[in-house]
C-alpha cells in the first residue's frame, strides 16, 4: 500500500448500553474496548441503570459518573413533556406514522426504530432521504 492510515479513537459512544448487553453483544463489546486506547473518553447512554450496564461501566470506564436527566424530580418525565402511542395492525404503521407527522408539523416528534434498515426504508417513505 502507499499509504498508511493511522486513526485513533479518543471517544467511544454506545448508545442503549443496556440493550446492547440484553441482546447479548458484551462480548463485542469487550474485544472493542480491548482494541481501543485506555486514555479515551467513553460515554455510556441507557434510559435504564441495570446491573449488566454497571459492570460493563466499571470496566470500560475510568472514575465513571451517573449522571441522571431528572434525578431530583418527583417523575422522570418533565410535566410539559407530551407521549403518544398508538397500537396498529403491521399494514397501518406507515399511513398511520405520516398521517401523525402531518398533523403536528409544529411540534418537536422523536420516532424510535429497531433498525438502521427500518431507519432508511422510514425516512425515504417520509421523504427525508439524502
Amino acid at each position: 500500500y502507499k499509504y498508511i492510515v493511522t486513526v485513533i479513537y479518543l471517544c467511544l459512544v454506545l448508545d442503549e448500553a443496556d440493550r446492547m448487553m440484553e441482546m447479548g453483544f458484551k462480548r463485542d463489546v469487550d474485544a472493542i474496548l480491548e482494541h481501543l486506547p485506555k486514555d479515551r473518553q467513553t460515554l455510556l447512554f441507557s434510559a435504564t441503570q441495570t446491573t449488566t450496564v454497571e459492570q460493563l461501566g466499571r470496566l470500560a470506564l475510568k472514575d465513571p459518573e451517573f449522571i441522571s436527566v431528572h434525578s431530583k424530580a418527583a417523575t422522570s418525565t418533565p410535566q410539559t413533556l407530551e407521549q403518544y402511542y398508538c397500537v396498529c395492525e403491521l399494514p397501518q404503521k406507515m399511513d398511520l406514522l405520516w398521517s401523525f407527522i402531518r398533523s403536528h408539523l409544529r411540534s418537536k416528534i422523536l420516532v424510535f426504530l429497531s433498525t438502521q434498515k427500518q431507519v432508511r426504508i422510514n425516512s425515504s417513505f417520509l421523504g427525508f432521504s439524502r
